[in-house]
């Protein structure tokens, strides 16, 4: 963690991993699934889970999304889990692997 003095307030910037299947599972999400003319609340009663789980996946590094969250996700779209992963690795191939990028977020 790396502090920094802002006015009157620290702030500490903490470091977290954004792992790229995390990443690439949410975003698919996001465009495939998520509407965004549509409210946040009917999707989210639509897909099965809370609102603030749609808010995290849009984020555009998406956030480590657990399986049962995607489990449910794929039951209300009629997919199974090997349907769903084979969409993923269909679109990303071989950039399929542990990898992660840092990612910085201000606590203040």
């Amino acid at each position: 963690m790396m502090a920094k003095k802002s006015r009157d307030r620290e702030i500490i910037q903490e470091a977290s991993k954004v792992f790229l299947l995390d990443k690439f599972v949410c975003n698919f999400i996001s465009s495939n699934w998520i509407d965004n003319k549509k409210s946040i609340n009917k999707q989210s009663k639509e897909l099965g889970v809370h609102r603030h789980i749609l808010t995290k996946i849009k984020d555009v590094d998406g956030y480590r999304i657990p399986m049962s969250t995607l489990a449910i996700m794929c039951f209300y779209k009629k997919i199974s889990l090997s349907d769903f992963f084979r969409l993923i690795e269909e679109k990303h191939g071989s950039k399929i692997n542990d990898d992660f990028v840092a990612k910085s977020k201000d606590i203040v």
